[in-house]
């Protein structure tokens, strides 16, 4: 397979380096990688004055030869649309559209979006499902490819929304699988022998990463382990993406950032694990 192979800018950007974007102009050369994704940090939906700086910082990288394929969009619009308080739906789309918006900028091909999220997360997922046509429209507006991540619920399995979401707009919707989401629900056997999935095409990119930890273990969610070193079986889900010839992209993604030490290194040993786990 010919996957098209990107890291995470959350993997070496964030509050401890204090979201430091001119690391991707110095350690993209080092990556091993086809690409970036970039993540977009709900400080700055907090902070929106604070993204223009950052936002040329991208845009030198990306005139400099910087591939930004995807955006992990900000999580903070899927928690407000759980959430659903009084102008949490209308502050959901603005940021949406402002995402899109920096997206096209950075010229992203692939949204990766949280269409539910928080401590309401599924609560009154009618909710969430409903908006997905009004986000769909925008995001076709800017001429970017929506995928919905298997975002982690607290009622139900990502898969019971992922199938619903199908049924109600089977000619649009489009999925990124997180193997770190679907080991937290001890699902990512089911995910893989969910035929409406892989038989409709349905799954346009992944996220690799791991989880250690019991079945909806939220103390354990966030705690990032080394790739491989957890509870998710790899060597089964590579194969698996090889039976189905799987050919979306890949993002290599974590939780934490790895030690300045090693960061190169141990970014480049993580890709080439999905490269050799995709190829062999």
């Amino acid at each position: 397979m010919n996957n098209i192979i990107l890291c995470s800018t959350g993997n070496f950007i964030g509050t401890r380096n204090n979201f430091d974007h001119t690391l991707i102009g110095k350690l993209k050369p080092e990556l091993n990688c086809n690409g970036l994704e970039i993540f977009m940090f709900d400080y700055f939906a907090d902070h929106p004055d604070e993204y223009e700086p950052v936002s040329e910082i991208i845009i030198k990288a990306k005139n400099s030869g910087s591939v930004f394929y995807s955006m992990h969009m900000n999580k903070r619009i899927g928690d407000l649309i759980s959430r659903n308080e009084s102008g949490d739906i209308d502050s959901a789309v603005r940021l949406f559209e402002s995402n899109c918006g920096y997206a096209v900028k950075y010229g992203v091909k692939l949204l990766v979006l949280h269409l539910w999220g928080g401590i309401p997360s599924d609560k009154n997922i009618d909710v969430n499902i409903k908006m997905f046509p009004e986000l769909k429209a925008v995001s076709d507006s800017f001429g970017l490819e929506l995928t919905v991540e298997n975002i982690v619920c607290n009622t139900y399995k990502p898969l019971t929304h992922m199938k619903r979401l199908w049924e109600l707009y089977p000619d649009d919707i489009k999925f990124t699988i997180d193997t770190r989401q679907a080991e937290f629900h001890k699902s990512l056997t089911e995910t893989c022998e969910s035929s409406f999935l892989w038989d409709n095409n349905l799954v346009s990119h992944l996220h690799i990463n791991d989880y250690s930890g019991g079945c909806t273990d939220w103390s354990r969610l966030k705690i990032g382990v080394p790739l491989n070193s957890g509870d998710v079986d790899f060597d089964y889900f590579f194969s698996f993406l090889k039976s189905v010839n799987f050919s979306g992209s890949v993002t290599l993604e974590r939780s934490v950032l790895y030690d300045d030490d090693n960061l190169t290194l141990s970014l480049n040993n993580s890709l080439e694990f999905i490269k050799n786990g995709l190829s062999e």
